[in-house]
């Protein structure tokens, strides 16, 4: 069996508070992208995940999958799973959380095993953070740790360009600049309301990522690489989430090519893809 492993991005990051357990209550507008991560799964004698550009950890994301399942069922079978990346890493684009979606609902329809979408969207929160998310894989409001999703009712697509250096971005780094910094407000209820009424001049205006400007602080050549994609005629540059890759907006498919062309001329990943 293939199956693709979509990618997503963030339309909205705001980081409410920090919790009693440390982690960090957050308000996102998620949706999935184009760009996927292509995954090829058979029935095996024992299970064996390989990756065609990496060693893959034990503790990945698709070994925490199996895992889960495995208690959910402890005769499952075994399977060699393996990634065919395109999604590239440390870039906010939840490519591993979108394997494990991926790999879950696979090995859930392979083995006839059937769970109402909250049984699953709890499993899915024990395996990463974005992993709910990559389950649903539409324009959602999500809360929490990733483990609350409202779907967002919606038929919108917007052709977005995505940018990446070859750093990435700490994400604990992140967070703790971002807790000694200026806590600005982030009304995600606004543009949730722009992606509904599809209203693209106010979504541009709205969207706010919380994470950037501690990320800008932590690698102030991704600040530079945003005011090189600000030279062109994009509506708009922000983060795509809270690892180092950006998304240039605009509905002129002319100007995201010469900017694709340019910063893929430049070494960085790029890439247009649409969202939704």
């Amino acid at each position: 069996m293939k199956i693709k492993a979509q990618a997503k991005v963030n339309l909205a990051l705001d980081v409410v508070r920090i919790m009693e357990n440390e982690y960090h209550e957050l308000d996102m507008i998620m949706a999935p992208v184009s760009l996927y991560n292509e995954i090829e799964i058979h029935p095996s004698q024992q299970d064996l995940i390989t990756c065609d550009t990496m060693n893959l950890p034990k503790n990945s994301t698709i070994h925490r999958t199996l895992q889960v399942l495995k208690e959910k069922k402890p005769d499952l079978s075994h399977y060699h799973i393996h990634v065919i990346k395109h999604i590239p890493d440390q870039a906010g684009l939840a490519g591993s959380s979108a394997d494990a979606a991926a790999v879950f609902k696979a090995v859930c329809a392979m083995e006839g095993l059937s769970m109402e979408l909250n049984e699953q969207l709890k499993l899915a929160a024990r395996i990463g953070a974005d992993v709910p998310f990559c389950m649903v894989n539409r324009f959602a409001r999500v809360k929490g740790i990733g483990e609350k999703i409202e779907c967002i009712t919606t038929d919108w697509k917007l052709p977005c360009l995505l940018v990446k250096p070859s750093f990435g971005i700490s994400t604990p780094q992140a967070f703790q600049l971002w807790e000694s910094g200026d806590q600005c407000s982030i009304d995600v209820s606004q543009i949730q309301k722009c992606i509904e009424q599809k209203d693209y001049n106010s979504l541009m205006r709205t969207m706010q990522n919380a994470l950037e400007t501690p990320a800008f602080m932590l690698q102030p050549s991704l600040k530079e690489l945003k005011e090189s994609m600000e030279k062109f005629d994009l509506d708009r540059v922000m983060m795509t989430g809270s690892g180092s890759c950006l998304m240039g907006f605009s509905f002129n498919q002319e100007v995201l090519l010469q900017t694709q062309k340019y910063f893929s001329n430049q070494g960085y990943f790029s890439q247009i893809v649409t969202i939704g």
